[in-house]
């Protein structure tokens, strides 16, 4: 995938305080999943991406609910085939001085984020940036290194969920590189 699209939820927006607080909810939840109450160790939702799904994490709210099955929509069409795909999503809930530098998502078919409070910033990618705003899905090719740059400092959280979509020969890779027991236990299928 050498494109992106960008497609905006607009109830996002619309309902921008229940995301918020649905978002710090399952923020909550993972800490007292994946913290140090339970041995995890784990501080950062971001970093412990492989071994959960946010999509479990949001349960309850019929808003995410929405959310999750229009994006599983989404990856459908982006895709364009109907072979079984698999994706895992993460919360990224950072200050302004944890926003993720340079990274990219080398394993998977195509890499993408929502935008639920995304404070004043964009992400660069090595030949655009996409300014972010509430609500909007960005989807394009995992293999592009890319960064988030604050535009303007901000108190609280900068709030996203991110996404890699795998398709069965992402996973066969994945067993060759790493074997069967040693993956990413955070994917779930996309339906149909």
């Amino acid at each position: 995938m050498n494109n992106y699209i960008i497609k905006n939820f607009s109830y996002v927006e619309k309902n921008h305080n229940h995301f918020i607080e649905y978002a710090n909810l399952a923020h909550d939840r993972f800490n007292f999943a994946y913290g140090n109450k339970n041995n995890f160790n784990q501080k950062s939702s971001t970093w412990f991406y492989r071994y959960y799904n946010i999509t479990c994490l949001t349960f309850g709210s019929k808003l995410y609910y929405k959310l999750f099955c229009d994006l599983q929509t989404l990856i459908r069409k982006t895709a364009n085939h109907k072979k079984p795909l698999w994706y895992q999503s993460w919360l990224n809930f950072h200050k302004q001085d944890e926003v993720l530098n340079w990274h990219n998502h080398p394993e998977c078919l195509f890499h993408g984020y929502i935008s639920i409070d995304p404070k004043e910033t964009e992400t660069e990618f090595e030949n655009y940036k996409i300014k972010n705003e509430i609500g909007n899905v960005y989807i394009g090719n995992g293999q592009l290194k890319h960064k988030v740059n604050l535009l303007k400092p901000f108190d609280g959280f900068r709030i996203t969920i991110a996404f890699d979509v795998i398709s069965e020969d992402e996973i066969n890779t994945m067993y060759k590189k790493y074997g069967k027991i040693d993956i990413n236990t955070g994917f779930i299928p996309v339906f149909m």
